[in-house]
């Protein structure tokens, strides 16, 4: 990424992929950027925002000179975007993404021998539970995880072109394969999500006044977009289902221990999981 006239194709122009047209900007003034939507109210709003700086409604017609494709749609759609990006970019272009799962999208990219040289899927440990370009921001990247899932089949140079990229954003990255990036991230993303929807779905609306910043905290990712979470977990089925058996097992020793009234082993669960979130806080503290 030491080049800054180069040519930036973001595929869903939403907070995710508006943040990286941002981040990229802000590094690389001269980055030329090109938005694709099906929807021409949203590439309005993005040029209105000087998020890119043409619109498209077709991908191919957007990728044909292309350096970096982001692809930055739901998950079920994933694919099939990189697919035909492969298809209509150069030879060196690098594709990348911004999807919460991976195995089942490398899988399907892998079909099409193009595509797998090109694709290096990426998920950046980032976001909010705000949508749309309007709450795209240039340091949504700043100094958090971005991981990277190369597989044989990629390039060298396009592999060493991903690292260049995501880093130029502002992350820190951090390869693994798709299968142990699903399966981590069903236990730290998408499970969680759904507790935190379980929680607010819990909760009887006449309670609501009486919440107050706990409340807040376990349920603030509830407010995503449901049918995103729905495609994720969908997507990511396997490890998702091992996770939520785990939850109903210990949903069970923690039902048994209160209906006994065993404080030792309760308490004892309880200061096991405030030593996890401690770790967690350390764990930011290094950086």
């Amino acid at each position: 990424m030491t080049d800054d006239d180069f040519r930036l194709t973001i595929v869903g122009v939403g907070l995710l992929g508006g943040s990286v047209a941002k981040a990229i900007r802000r590094g690389h003034p001269h980055v030329h950027v090109r938005g694709v939507s099906r929807r021409p109210s949203t590439l309005e709003r993005a040029l209105d925002a000087g998020v890119i700086d043409q619109g498209f409604e077709h991908l191919a017609d957007a990728c044909v000179d292309s350096d970096v494709v982001v692809i930055a749609t739901p998950v079920d759609r994933l694919a099939g975007y990189v697919i035909q990006a492969a298809n209509h970019s150069p030879a060196e272009c690098l594709i990348t993404d911004v999807g919460s799962t991976k195995a089942g999208i490398v899988d399907d990219v892998g079909d099409d021998a193009n595509a797998a040289a090109k694709f290096v899927a990426a998920h950046p440990i980032a976001g909010s539970e705000k949508t749309g370009v309007e709450n795209a921001t240039d340091d949504l990247f700043d100094g958090k995880v971005i991981i990277l899932t190369p597989t044989a089949a990629n390039r060298p140079a396009v592999r060493e072109k991903a690292d260049q990229f995501w880093r130029a954003t502002g992350g820190r990255c951090l390869e693994m394969t798709p299968e142990e990036h699903d399966d981590r991230l069903a236990a730290i993303s998408h499970v969680p999500h759904l507790m935190s929807s379980l929680v607010a779905k819990l909760t009887d609306p006449e309670s609501l006044p009486l919440a107050g910043s706990g409340w807040r905290d376990i349920t603030r990712v509830a407010a995503g977009d449901p049918e995103m979470w729905t495609a994720i977990c969908q997507q990511n089925r396997s490890a998702v289902l091992d996770q939520l058996r785990r939850c109903a097992d210990e949903l069970k020793v923690l039902h048994q221990w209160i209906e006994t009234r065993d404080d030792a082993e309760l308490c004892r669960w309880l200061a096991d999981a405030q030593a996890v979130r401690w770790r967690s806080d350390e764990s930011d503290a290094g950086g």
